[in-house]
């Protein structure tokens, strides 16, 4: 069973499992989760690992940090000045702020650039800082 389990993360491109009984944490599945669903709708304006660009502000800016409440609803809602439109038709609560806490781990600089399922030791699942985020 285990061979197969292997050869089917070979095929479908894993880059590491975790061991036996231990999988990723709950934050680390938020924060992984909010990876995929920015690169499917945000990463156009705001840069592949939320540092901006000409369309957008850089989000991993910790003078520009948001609190979850200000993120979830600037991303339901759409920005004040208009420039960013609303996403609730797109994504619900979750996974907004699955969104959120892969920014706060950019912006904390506890996750380094790249998918979290590649930045870990030995470019296995990034692990999540002891303690972070300070609240949740």
């Amino acid at each position: 069973m285990i061979s197969r389990i292997l050869l089917l993360a070979a095929v479908l491109g894993a880059t590491a499992l975790p061991s036996a009984g231990q999988g990723p944490s709950d934050m680390y599945k938020d924060v992984y989760n909010g990876w995929k669903w920015w690169h499917v709708y945000c990463y156009r304006c705001h840069g592949m690992n939320a540092v901006g660009g000409t369309l957008a502000p850089n989000l991993s800016d910790p003078n520009r940090k948001l609190t979850l409440k200000e993120f979830v609803y600037t991303v339901r809602n759409g920005s004040a000045d208009g420039a960013m439109q609303s996403w609730s038709k797109l994504l619900d609560d979750k996974q907004i702020t699955q969104l959120y806490y892969y920014v706060l781990a950019r912006t904390d600089k506890v996750l380094p650039p790249g998918r979290p399922d590649e930045v870990g030791p030995n470019g296995g699942y990034w692990i999540v800082p002891k303690g972070w985020p300070k609240s949740k």
